[in-house]
């Protein structure tokens, strides 16, 4: 055990101080009070089996304040709860807990195994296992007798107790069902690309490919899509159409990876983003060049250029729009249109049909029509700030 978590020392860049208990046998509460001597102040104490998202313990730190007694976040979604029987259950007066247990029968919320502590948990360990209890729990009673245990409600923050095969299966269902983002897909993303990329997601969870992996490799794909459209003829056109589309559903799982791994970061974020853009230019290019082969005209390429800054210029607007005014544009239907997962469909619609550069024209204006709307919904952002100043 310790080799791996020297492993996860260097992996994650953190100091790790393992400590071995040698009375591990007398129950966890003997295996907390081994790190007693390291610690002088609170202290985070989480069960190693169970997932959750790490906003639960900033939260925990926000609420603490100035208190001294030790913190529980506690789940009061108790209908929704996976295998319930099974499930710590906390009952609260307020927001002190009162009991808590597996054995309880009429509770308020579910014990989240994620406690924000003091050192007097230690003294309540002491006194329990002066008594022949060496469970955690049986520390924790003695706190409940004392009123110094508070329950904090995690809201619609995700946890999961992993300790069976099932609840395995489930957490992963559950992890991949929560990157749905309603507010943020397109049409197609949330219809079509989404249900494929999780289903995709789950088999490669099970590997160790790391999502800027996947991202590299969604804009391989892109790339290749691209090229064929360049080789011109309809049935290159068609594979060309089917490529990027899959390059599309593909794009959906490095952020679907990273966040059931919970290895999200800003460069891979930025790398993604810049990638999407390259891969955006290669399909314009593509499409236009194999268009041109049979239509040799300056035209062609002043279209690709308009369709393309519109492509470009449509997801920098939206993020200019989002940082300058702290929001994101109005999410009508039109919006949603240009977004792009709905401009990749359309290209495919349009290569099945044996008329992409058409359809790149089409989804061009229309991105330049959403960046008109982004620019008057700015306008009126300034226009109701001026009013509300005046």
């Amino acid at each position: 055990m310790i080799p791996h978590i020297k492993a996860l020392e260097q992996r994650f860049s953190v100091l790790i101080q393992p400590v071995e208990n040698p009375n591990w046998n007398e129950g966890n509460g003997s295996s907390a009070l081994t790190v007693a001597p390291y610690i002088d102040g609170p202290f985070f104490l989480l069960m190693c089996d169970h997932l959750f998202d790490p906003a639960i313990l900033q939260h925990l730190l926000e609420v603490k304040g100035d208190t001294t007694d030790c913190l529980l976040g506690v789940d009061c979604r108790t209908n929704g709860i996976f295998d319930v029987d099974d499930a710590t259950k906390v009952k609260l007066d307020g927001d002190v807990i009162t009991a808590i247990g597996k054995g309880i029968t009429s509770f308020d919320a579910i014990d989240t195994g994620l406690f924000l502590c003091q050192p007097s948990l230690f003294d309540g360990l002491r006194e329990a296992r002066r008594e022949g209890y060496g469970s955690l729990s049986a520390g924790i009673m003695r706190l409940i007798r004392n009123r110094e245990f508070r329950a904090v409600v995690i809201g619609d923050r995700f946890w999961l107790d992993v300790d069976t095969p099932e609840s395995l299966a489930y957490a992963k269902r559950a992890l991949l069902k929560s990157e749905s983002k309603p507010g943020d897909d397109g049409f197609i993303s949330s219809r079509l690309n989404r249900p494929i990329s999780r289903k995709i997601s789950g088999l490669l969870a099970r590997t160790s490919v790391p999502p800027n992996g996947i991202t590299l490799l969604s804009f391989m794909v892109c790339i290749i899509g691209a090229f064929m459209f360049s080789l011109g003829g309809y049935v290159w056109t068609v594979v060309a159409g089917l490529v990027i589309q899959l390059a599309s559903i593909v794009d959906g799982c490095d952020g679907e990876i990273a966040r059931l791994k919970f290895q999200s970061s800003r460069f891979g974020a930025w790398f993604d983003t810049v990638l999407d853009r390259y891969a955006d230019t290669a399909i314009a290019v593509g499409v236009s060049y194999g268009y041109w082969m049979t239509h040799p005209h300056p035209a062609v390429w002043f279209g690709a250029i308009l369709a393309l800054t519109g492509f470009v210029l449509a997801s920098y607007t939206k993020k200019e729009f989002e940082i300058r005014y702290e929001t994101k544009p109005s999410g009508d239907v039109f919006s949603r249109l240009i977004k792009r997962d709905v401009r990749i469909f359309t290209i495919m619609l349009g290569a099945l049909v044996n008329r992409p550069f058409e359809v790149l024209m089409l989804v061009g204006f229309l991105s330049h029509v959403g960046i008109a709307l982004m620019f008057l919904n700015g306008y009126r952002q300034k226009y109701h700030r001026q009013h509300l100043a005046e």
